[in-house]
């Protein structure tokens, strides 16, 4: 028991260190610092929401918030997966010097993103706070999709970046896939406008009911249904354990693959 207690304590001092390390190289010498969380998306905001207002006839209420919400979501998803994918590759130097729990790298990118959201998130509830848009009642909403983000972000992180070792074709694969993805995700559409033929693509993707959440919370938007939430939670689930199975099973090859 206390040989675990140790082994568990080194593992998370290794993932703060290189959590603190990634935040730290990611804004030396810049001026604004973590004011890149939220200035991107805003300007990601104000042209699409520009441009899908001209087309769309019946804007969404408080849609730039909406969307907003919906961007920082994907903006820590995308970036997490994106930089995560290629990580142990990335890392090969490393990884031939020590020995050290292979997770941590893309887990400490993923927590570095992780912080740089919840920054985010801090100053947009704030913001939706004086609005009167959010309240006390949306916090359990808010943290059961924090937890179904972060869990399925690393599950499929772990995924993908396990099979990039032995398949370079996985990085490519996946920022392909990001690019349909992003339009697949009611992000800046509401999923009211998708048929009902085509609604089982959006049951099956995991983002949707995430974004659903967040939605709600910071625009008042309408909560994903229990059936929608439960088909996605499900496969969010399938994700974090095939992740964890996969990238454990594929890691003892590392040195040879990297």
């Amino acid at each position: 028991m206390m040989f675990i207690k140790e082994k568990s304590q080194l593992f998370l001092d290794l993932l703060w260190g290189m959590t603190e390390k990634e935040l730290k190289a990611r804004y030396k010498h810049t001026v604004f610092g973590f004011l890149w969380v939220v200035v991107n998306p805003v300007l990601q905001m104000l042209v699409i929401g520009f441009v899908f207002k001209l087309f769309i006839k019946d804007p969404l209420p408080n849609y730039y918030l909406y969307l907003f919400s919906g961007l920082l979501t994907w903006n820590f998803f995308s970036l997490s997966l994106t930089k995560s994918t290629p990580s142990i590759v990335n890392e090969r130097s490393l990884i031939k010097k020590a020995k050290f729990p292979h997770s941590v790298i893309p887990l400490s990118i993923i927590f570095s993103n992780l912080v740089n959201l919840l920054i985010a998130f801090f100053m947009l509830i704030i913001l939706t706070a004086y609005n009167k848009l959010f309240s006390l009642a949306g916090i359990p909403y808010f943290i059961l999709a924090i937890i179904l983000l972060v869990s399925f972000t690393v599950g499929f992180s772990l995924f993908s970046a396990a099979l990039n070792v032995r398949f370079r074709d996985v990085n490519f694969f996946v920022q392909a896939l990001l690019m349909v993805w992003f339009y697949a995700t009611p992000i800046v559409y509401s999923i009211s406008v998708v048929p009902y033929d085509l609604m089982w693509l959006w049951r099956i993707n995991p983002m949707t009911s995430i974004m659903q959440l967040f939605q709600y919370v910071f625009a008042s938007a309408p909560p994903p249904g229990v059936g929608m939430l439960a088909i996605n939670g499900s496969i969010n689930l399938l994700f974090l354990v095939l992740g964890i199975f996969i990238f454990k099973k594929e890691s003892k090859n590392f040195d040879d693959w990297v």
